[in-house]
């Protein structure tokens, strides 16, 4: 089994047992965490090899989408079920290349898109679990 899989059968263990326990919130009523998942490329080239990251803190959410070498950034409404991420960096003769998360709330899952005029992706984050 590779090690990505090891710790993502680790993360999902540690949720479900709290889950059980009564213990973790679903993500409408407290996104508040950190959620990874894997995007699935729809359509283009998408950074599909390492697991993508959303961090909602406070105001503030962070998707780093496929690695953290790309943070896109957003703010969070107590209350909100859509959480919004962006960025525009210089792209190809200088044009803007944009680049969005947008996700919402699927039970205990935050579900989500990822698009870039390179890229459209889909995902679904699980809450990390913390000790």
């Amino acid at each position: 089994m590779r090690p990505m899989n090891i710790a993502l059968l680790g993360s999902l263990a540690a949720f479900a047992l709290a889950a059980c326990q009564g213990q973790v919130p679903d993500a409408a009523s407290s996104p508040q965490g950190t959620w990874k998942g894997q995007l699935i490329t729809d359509d283009g080239v998408c950074p599909v090899y390492d697991q993508s990251v959303l961090k909602i803190r406070d105001h503030d959410i962070v998707f780093s989408p496929g690695s953290d070498a790309i943070v896109l950034k957003g703010h969070y409404s107590q209350g909100s079920t859509r959480f919004v991420a962006r960025d525009t960096e210089a792209g190809v003769n200088h044009e803007p290349y944009h680049m969005l998360f947008r996700g919402y709330p699927v039970g205990m899952t935050i579900g989500g898109t990822y698009i870039t005029p390179r890229c459209h992706a889909h995902v679904t984050l699980l809450r990390q679990a913390t000790f």
